[in-house]
């Protein structure tokens, strides 16, 4: 058998259901595409990886790929309500969707996730919609010690009313992340020097 695909059009929302809150997406849509597209509807998919920008749908699925935002909307497994996969023995689809099944073994959908190509190139997935949030926070917390920040995560998460995204960073790594960014001039470049200093 013999599948033709289109690899000039894998990149675009193909529709959008706001009732059920789906959409479906082709493969080659990265992050801000898809972030973009959505929140002109008043959506979200929710998923963040740190490669946001230049990782697609398609890898996500591919990798099994969480997000930095999976306290509130999940992992790539908990967002996928379907997929099309394209094999060698021709194309794995089903007919139609619902926001929730219970389908067991039978659900192809399963055997995408994380399996790096081997068994066949996604095309497209049906994805979980959220509005958008009203607001968005951030903030941060410097600690003494890195054993401190960790009593703090299991505190929070004791607590059980997490944010959508939380992350405890290493003072080397706090140090890289920084060396990464582009060089800031003037007086920006000397607040930026401080603060370096008080957190390192």
């Amino acid at each position: 058998m013999i599948v033709s695909v289109d690899l000039r059009r894998l990149n675009r929302v193909l529709w959008i259901d706001p009732e059920d809150r789906m959409a479906c997406i082709q493969a080659g849509a990265t992050g801000r595409e898809i972030a973009a597209t959505l929140a002109a509807h008043g959506f979200t998919m929710g998923h963040e990886p740190d490669s946001v920008e230049f990782s697609t749908l398609g890898g996500w699925i591919a990798t099994h790929a969480s997000g930095m935002k999976k306290n509130r909307y999940g992992n790539i497994e908990d967002l996928v309500l379907d997929v099309r996969m394209v094999t060698a023995q021709g194309v794995l689809e089903r007919p139609s969707v619902h926001p929730r099944e219970s389908v067991g073994a039978a659900d192809a959908r399963r055997f995408a996730f994380g399996s790096e190509g081997c068994l066949g190139i996604v095309t497209r997935a049906v994805v979980k919609l959220f509005p958008l949030p009203e607001t968005q926070v951030y903030g941060s917390i410097v600690f003494p010690d890195f054993p401190s920040g960790v009593r703090f995560l299991r505190a929070l998460q004791a607590g059980g009313d997490l944010p959508a995204s939380v992350r405890l960073v290493d003072n080397l790594q706090f140090q890289l992340s920084q060396m990464l960014k582009p060089r800031k001039e003037g007086l920006a470049r000397l607040v930026s020097i401080a603060e370096r200093l008080y957190v390192t």
